[in-house]
């Protein structure tokens, strides 16, 4: 490679750090702000169908739905449970900080690979640790057929990178060097951040909607006891039938949201890893060479969609040269191969 190239790398990988420490700042934001709003709106809908917010009781018969909305707008149930989602969303990003990648990899089922076993593999993420002037991360082994590789780790002092047992065995070791060098380059960009808060904050928000969901029957049920035991007054029959209506469309699009930021990891910083394991490794050929034996074979045994996109290549889902960057997790693997074969 030029060193016009070496340059240009180096230079993108450390815009690429600012990059995503500022994206886990946000990620971490509209975790809080989504956990909260679902909150609001839970308490706030369990005041109402239970009869129980006061604006119901004191408003007056003919009071329009609007009247009403602006009445029971300010739910005290709302804040209480507002104020718990923000506890708890905070609660959940302290455990992400401590915790979060030892789960990861419980729920790929890693295993620490064992040094004499894999004398090899302990070899070269040590090589690739020095070049990238990296702590050398722990290293794991998934027992599966399928070739994969993926790293995680909040901070680059306690990162680990996880192959496969398919990808150990078929790889050569120049191969091996690009793979490990791409799970380096993506410790030193602070990709793995990112993407760790990615899949636990998705995770989390899908939980969130997932318990609205299952709730919903009782509050609907108790809003329907208490109207027929009471009576509807004017228009708190129609108020209720939107606060469900808000509730339901809350708790479905949450995981639709979830869903498409977990889509949202930039396909560039496969590009940007590629190039960086190319600037490591000094040999674009060897990653490019293990990507093609992984397409195709990416897919392992026990799917997780939460952390697909943590894996070199997505491990449940092939991407084409024409798949939307709002839908894929990853770049076409042809044009990854493409773009490493064009670095000289």
């Amino acid at each position: 490679m030029s060193s016009d190239t070496l340059t240009l790398i180096s230079t993108d990988f450390k815009s690429a750090q600012a990059r995503n420490k500022r994206n886990s700042f946000i990620l971490c934001l509209i975790m809080i702000f989504t956990a909260t709003f679902l909150g609001y709106i839970s308490g706030w809908a369990a005041e109402i169908f239970t009869g129980a917010h006061p604006a119901l009781i004191t408003a007056s018969y003919d009071a329009s739905v609007l009247e009403l909305l602006k009445l029971t707008a300010i739910s005290n149930w709302g804040i209480s449970a507002a104020a718990g989602m923000i506890v708890f969303s905070i609660l959940a990003l302290i455990w992400t900080y401590f915790a979060a990648d030892q789960t990861l990899l419980s729920m790929n089922g890693a295993i620490e690979a064992d040094t004499r076993a894999y004398e090899d593999l302990h070899n070269v993420v040590e090589e690739m640790a020095i070049a990238s002037g990296l702590p050398k991360p722990a290293v794991y082994i998934i027992q599966d057929a399928g070739i994969n590789a993926f790293a995680t780790g909040l901070r680059p002092d306690k990162a680990s990178v996880t192959v496969t047992t398919g990808l150990y065995d078929v790889m050569s070791r120049d191969e091996l060097q690009g793979v490990i060098a791409h799970e380096m380059a993506h410790i030193l960009n602070r990709d793995v951040q990112y993407a760790v808060l990615v899949a636990v904050g998705a995770g989390l928000i899908a939980v969130f909607a997932e318990i609205m969901l299952r709730i919903s029957r009782l509050f609907f049920y108790s809003g329907a006891s208490s109207s027929s035991r009471k009576g509807k007054k004017g228009n708190q029959g129609a108020l209720i039938l939107i606060v469900g209506v808000v509730w339901l469309l809350a708790a479905i699009l949450a995981p639709l949201v979830a869903y498409l930021v977990r889509m949202a990891i930039s396909r560039e910083r496969e590009y940007l890893a590629d190039a960086t394991a190319a600037q490591l490794t000094r040999n674009p050929k060897g990653l490019a060479s293990a990507l093609s034996k992984i397409e195709g074979h990416a897919h392992l045994k026990e799917k997780n969609a939460a952390t697909e996109h943590l894996f070199i290549i997505n491990p449940n889902r092939s991407f084409s040269e024409l798949a939307s960057d709002l839908t894929s997790t990853h770049p076409a693997t042809s044009l990854r191969i493409e773009r490493l074969m064009n670095l000289k």
